[in-house]
């Protein structure tokens, strides 16, 4: 890996602070990125989902919250990926903790391990306010070049 960043993680340096997402699944989300640490190799999101993605119970559905751990965990892996390089996910495993109520959530994503084809990742999701964890997640991708 070069010293050269990904531009994802130039974009979220020169706005030298929150940064919104952009995307059509990210802006309903109405994500937001926090920090990104390059050295680290993390990623804090925020996230502030509408009506529209919750469940007849009130609950947001597991598929959102998924979504919201996919991104931490994509970000996180940004914010060490190389410029020429990109990846696919190649697995996500979601293990849900507790419902997650409406309101703004964080999801907090950290590599693991990252070799030259594979990325390992973590994630956790809480309720801004709270420590209590709603889900957590594992995810593996691929690195590719462009």
């Amino acid at each position: 890996m070069g010293d050269d960043h990904h531009p994802i993680l130039d974009a979220f340096l020169n706005a030298g602070g929150p940064l919104t997402m952009t995307g059509p699944l990210a802006e309903a989300l109405k994500g937001e990125i926090l920090q990104m640490d390059r050295a680290a190799g993390t990623a804090l999101l925020a996230f502030d989902p509408g009506d529209q993605v919750l469940q007849t119970a009130g609950v947001i559905q597991g598929g959102i919250v998924a979504a919201m751990l996919d991104f931490a965990m994509a970000l996180a892996a940004f914010s060490r990926l190389a410029p020429d390089k990109s990846f696919g996910t190649v697995s996500l495993t979601t293990n849900f903790l507790k419902p997650a109520l409406p309101g703004r959530h964080l999801a907090s994503a950290r590599i693991d391990r990252m070799g030259a084809r594979m990325i390992f990742a973590s994630a956790s999701l809480s309720k801004q306010g709270s420590e209590s964890l709603i889900a957590t997640a594992t995810s593996v991708m691929a690195i590719t070049s462009h």
